[in-house]
């Protein structure tokens, strides 16, 4: 997996998705985590941990958590966020590929979370994540990722979105402009970004590209099954239903074989 988040976005990160409701996606993915798992969850691996919110959350639950990202950023901002938690929270956070990581260690459960599988753009790097995955957990344990639906790309396709977003530091403005690619399953994510700092008034501007590919749930299903893993179920993201043409969030719950 080689995209990672340039030096600038990740400084922006926190507040461009300040929005996103961390604590209702932890709750939600926890309880179908302990609905799977026929003993207490007492240790969780989170594949694509960012700055450590969704983590902190779970890990503030009394689980044991441990954070890789291929961003060394993400993962230095992430464990200063550490230490303002209690004493007896554990949770950690390094930095690592997901194709190719070892921790020589095993959990009772995984996550990737926030469409981190959607950036695996190539069969052969989602098949290294899912024998990664499966061989830092322990059998019968829960594993659940969310990703971009192919059905929501093929009804709606692809727009142009703006967001301006504002706090006591910074003031941004992001042009974000996809590139469809049919015949790949993929969407080419430009953001061109505005930042300017308040303070000083320096303005920052720059533009990066992430690549981001849809799924079946079909193939999934499939690929799945070949690394090890029995799917139980696809839903639409933080609802109790199946996913939907109109809602590009999806997720699927397996268990490690």
């Amino acid at each position: 997996m080689s995209s990672t988040f340039s030096r600038e976005y990740v400084a922006v990160y926190d507040l461009l998705y300040g929005a996103k409701d961390y604590n209702t996606e932890s709750t939600f993915v926890l309880d179908r985590l302990k609905a799977v798992n026929k003993a207490p969850l007492t240790s969780l691996l989170e594949i694509g941990s960012g700055t450590g919110r969704h983590a902190h959350l779970v890990a503030n639950q009394g689980l044991s958590v441990l954070g890789v990202d291929l961003s060394d950023k993400m993962v230095t901002i992430a464990n200063q966020r550490s230490a303002g938690l209690p004493t007896e929270t554990s949770v950690k956070f390094i930095q690592g590929d997901v194709c190719s990581f070892n921790l020589s260690r095993t959990f009772d459960a995984a996550v990737a979370l926030f469409h981190v599988f959607s950036y695996l753009t190539t069969t052969s790097d989602l098949k290294l994540a899912l024998r990664q995955i499966r061989t830092h957990l322990t059998d019968g344990a829960p594993f659940l990722f969310d990703y971009w639906y192919a059905g929501a790309i093929h009804r709606d396709g692809v727009t142009r979105r703006e967001r301006e977003v504002e706090n006591n530091i910074w003031h941004v403005h992001r042009l974000t402009i996809p590139v469809h690619e049919v015949e790949n399953n993929l969407v080419r994510v430009n953001f061109h970004v505005t930042a300017t700092e308040k303070k000083s008034g320096t303005v920052h501007r720059w533009h990066e590209e992430h690549h981001m590919r849809y799924f079946d749930p079909a193939f999934l299903e499939d690929q799945l099954c070949l690394h090890g893993f029995k799917t139980i179920m696809h839903g639409e993201w933080l609802t109790e239903g199946p996913p939907q043409a109109g809602e590009l969030g999806a997720y699927v719950l397996a268990m490690a074989v």
